[in-house]
This record gives structure tokens, C-alpha cells and sequence, in this order.
């Protein structure tokens, strides 16, 4: 009777480390393909905006200011301040004016609101600019 109850406890453990090991060996994978969808690749003369939403911003895009948001690198700021048009995937332009740096993020500062093109141009979509 021991001896089946031992055998009984070892096959539970041994069952129970396989499971755990199996969902050890699946979290990398999604943590992986869950990294992979936020590294899209972009154009060369292409920006994302940034993924902010809070009381001023709706996916990088202001919602009370005409100003579009953008994560910060020297890369994007030098194609920003070279341009002054945004092509949006749908065919849509947005014409800015300016572009400044404000912490961590790049600010495009645009002739007029963006809201009403929202879906066009919010995050993740890529944006060329001209």
C-alpha cells in the first residue's frame, strides 16, 4: 500500500513539474511575439507616433491642443525639423509648422487639429514625412 502510494506522489510531481515547465517555455515565446509587435519596422522617412493616452492625448494626439506626439530620437527630431508635411496611410496630408522637443517625447505643432483624422494618424499607424 506504501509503495502505491508513493508511486501514487511521484507521478503527481512529476506531472505537475512537466506543466510547470511547459508554461515556463511558453512565456518567452509570447513575451517574444508580444515585443515583436511593438518593433514595427518603419520606412526610413517614416515616424509612429507615440503610445500616450491621458487627459491631453489620445494615442499622440492632442486633444485639446493641434499637436501631434512623438517618442524622442535624434533620428525623428532631424526628419521632423526637415519636413513639413505628414502623409497618413489613407492618403490624408497634415501640414505642421513647427516641432520641439519636450522631454522625452518630440511635440509637431500642426496648422490646425488632427482630431477629426484620429484614426489616420493615432498610434501605431506610420506616418512618412515629407
Amino acid at each position: 500500500m506504501k509503495i502505491r502510494v508513493l508511486i501514487g506522489l511521484l507521478a503527481l510531481s512529476f506531472a505537475f513539474s512537466c506543466q510547470q515547465k511547459g508554461e515556463a517555455e511558453q512565456k518567452p515565446a509570447e513575451e517574444t511575439a508580444a515585443e515583436k509587435v511593438e518593433e514595427i519596422v518603419l520606412a526610413k522617412d517614416a515616424i509612429q507616433l507615440a503610445n500616450l493616452t491621458d487627459e491631453n492625448w489620445k494615442n499622440g494626439v492632442g486633444t485639446t491642443l493641434n499637436m501631434l506626439l512623438v517618442n524622442y530620437s535624434k533620428e525623428k527630431f532631424d526628419l521632423i525639423q526637415a519636413g513639413h508635411e505628414l502623409h497618413l496611410p489613407d492618403g490624408q496630408i497634415i501640414k505642421y509648422f513647427a516641432s520641439e522637443k519636450a522631454g522625452d517625447f518630440i511635440q509637431i505643432k500642426l496648422l490646425e487639429s488632427a482630431v477629426n483624422q484620429q484614426a489616420a494618424v493615432e498610434y501605431p499607424n506610420e506616418i512618412t514625412v515629407k
